[in-house]
């Protein structure tokens, strides 16, 4: 895959993530069954795919000061 493809998958599961984690909110709120789970699965994938990211970052700065010097 190229780094477009990766940086527009990365960039619709984070939307996902971040739909699922604004649903469960509102479904929590109005007392709907399984706001908790849309709540809990929008949170820890929001938090795998940011650690994701922070990876992707570090190598993406190493390669530019290697660039650099």
């Amino acid at each position: 895959m190229s780094k477009k493809q990766i940086d527009k998958l990365m960039n619709s599961l984070l939307l996902i993530s971040c739909t699922l984690i604004l649903l469960g909110a509102f479904f929590k709120l109005q007392h709907y069954p399984n706001g908790q789970l849309m709540l809990s699965t929008g949170i820890w994938s929001s938090l795998v795919l940011g650690a994701i990211e922070l990876i992707r970052l570090k190598k993406m700065i190493k390669t530019l000061e290697k660039e650099a010097s």
